[in-house]
C-alpha cells in the first residue's frame, strides 16, 4: 500500500559516493516506524541512460520491500533544480518531497508526515528541522529552527509559520526533506533552473509572496551531509565571490516577483534580466 506522497532522489551523475550513499538514504524509508509497511511512490531521476543503468543494478541488490521508479530525464534541464521539476511532472501523489541521496529521513518523518498534514490541511509547504552534519556524521547545526526562536515569535507572526518578516531577517533555509503540496508547486512555478546557489531561497520567498502557507514543523526529522566536498553547495562555496554571492541573493529577491523562469544576464554581475 502507497501513500499519497512521493519521495523525489535527483541523481546527476554515478561514481563511488552515490554507491556509498543512496542505500543510507533508501534504508531511511525502509525503517521509518509505525507505518505498517505503508511507503510513498519512490522516484529516482537519472541524469542519463548510462546512469539510470547503473543505478537499476545498484538499487536491485539492496532488497527494498518497496518498489523504485527510476526516470531518465532526457527532456531538460538537468541540473538539481530540473531534476526535482522532472521528478514532479511525473508523479500523481498529492504531495511530494525531495531526498538527496546521500541525506536521511528520522525514523518517524513518515509518521510526522500523516500528522501534520491531517491536522494542518490548509498548509501549502511543510518544512522540517534539519540537522547538517559532516562526512563522519557529526552534527553541525540546525537548520530551518529560526521560526521557533524568541527572535520571530510576536510581531513578525504566528510562530512556526514563515513568512515575509521571516525571510528578510534570515535566508539559510533547505527545501530538501520538506512536504509540498504538488498542485501547488506546479501553479507557483516550482524551482527557478536559471538561479544559481540562491533558489531554495528565491522559491520560498515566492511562495509568500503568492500568499502560500508555509509551516515548519517543529521536530528534527531530516539529516543532511553539508560538507560532502562535490556537493552542489560545495562547489559554490568554492567558486563563488561575496560580489557572486550578494549578486544571487539580490537576484532571488526581484525574481520572487515572478512566477517565470527568466533568463538572468550575470556578465557583469549587475541584475538584468533578459
Amino acid at each position: 500500500m502507497n501513500m499519497e506522497l512521493s519521495v523525489i532522489i535527483p541523481i546527476h551523475e554515478y561514481n563511488e559516493t552515490v554507491e556509498k550513499y543512496l542505500k543510507i538514504a533508501l534504508d531511511s524509508i525502509k525503517n521509518q516506524e509505525d507505518i505498517n509497511n505503508e511507503f510513498p511512490d519512490v522516484v529516482v531521476v537519472a541524469a542519463s541512460s548510462a546512469i539510470k543503468e547503473n543505478l537499476d543494478k545498484l538499487v536491485h541488490s539492496f532488497g527494498l520491500p518497496f518498489t523504485i521508479q527510476i526516470l531518465v530525464n532526457d527532456q531538460g534541464n538537468t541540473s538539481f533544480q530540473g531534476q526535482v521539476n522532472f521528478g514532479v511532472s511525473k508523479i500523481n501523489t498529492k504531495y511530494f518531497t525531495i531526498l538527496e541521496f546521500d541525506d536521511e529521513f528520522s525514523v518517524r518523518y513518515l509518521k510526522n508526515y500523516k500528522l501534520y498534514t491531517s491536522v494542518y490541511p490548509n498548509v501549502d509547504l511543510f518544512m522540517p528541522i534539519i540537522v547538517e552534519v559532516n562526512e563522519q556524521n557529526q552534527p553541525l547545526k540546525l537548520t530551518n529552527e529560526p521560526v521557533w526562536s524568541k527572535q520571530f515569535v510576536g510581531e513578525n507572526g504566528v510562530i512556526g509559520y514563515l513568512n515575509s518578516r521571516v525571510l528578510s531577517q534570515y535566508s539559510d533555509f533547505k527545501i530538501s526533506g520538506s512536504i509540498f503540496k504538488t498542485e501547488e508547486y506546479k501553479t507557483n512555478g516550482m524551482l527557478k533552473t536559471k538561479i544559481e546557489l540562491t533558489f531554495n531561497y528565491e522559491l520560498l520567498l515566492r511562495y509568500v509572496n503568492m500568499g502560500s502557507k508555509i509551516f515548519v514543523i517543529p521536530k528534527t526529522i531530516y539529516k543532511h551531509v553539508a560538507t560532502r566536498p562535490d556537493s552542489l553547495f560545495a562547489k559554490y562555496a568554492v567558486t563563488m565571490t561575496l560580489k557572486e554571492r550578494k549578486f544571487w541573493f539580490d537576484v532571488a529577491k526581484k525574481e520572487s516577483n515572478f512566477s517565470t523562469d527568466r533568463e538572468i544576464n550575470k556578465s557583469e554581475l549587475s541584475i538584468s534580466v533578459v
